[in-house]
């Protein structure tokens, strides 16, 4: 009797199907077949086994960058360019949000015709 040999993938390429999978809203079984996986088992092993949620998962990129350091190393400028590059993407997140919430507090305002940023005492 011959026994099916599970195939071993690395941690990096673990954790970008799960900040794929995070990012993209696909099911496990579209993300296992776009990364080229057997089963969506996978994936939901990998859940377990890192139980980080989306967001962590896809601001912390710390963990990758050192696992692909040890991979390829690489100059001093080259990690400064993607340090600035992944605060600038967080800096746009955190600018989108911002504006996101000063536009619920308008639309509150105005449905509700009170004041919410404003005390009602200020003149």
């Amino acid at each position: 009797m011959y026994r099916l040999s599970r195939k071993t993938y690395s941690e990096t390429f673990k954790l970008e199907v799960l900040r794929d999978y995070y990012a993209s809203g696909l099911s496990m079984i579209a993300t296992a077949k776009k990364w080229g996986l057997k089963n969506r088992g996978d994936i939901f092993r990998w859940i377990k086994l890192y139980p980080i949620d989306s967001d962590s998962l896809s601001l912390s990129s710390e963990l990758l960058s050192e696992l692909q350091m040890k991979q390829a190393p690489k100059s001093k400028e080259q990690l400064l360019e993607e340090e600035n590059v992944r605060l600038r993407k967080a800096l746009e997140l955190e600018q989108l949000r911002s504006h996101a919430f000063k536009r619920l507090i308008e639309l509150t305002e105005k449905e509700e015709g009170i004041s919410i940023l404003k005390k009602d005492g200020a003149k």
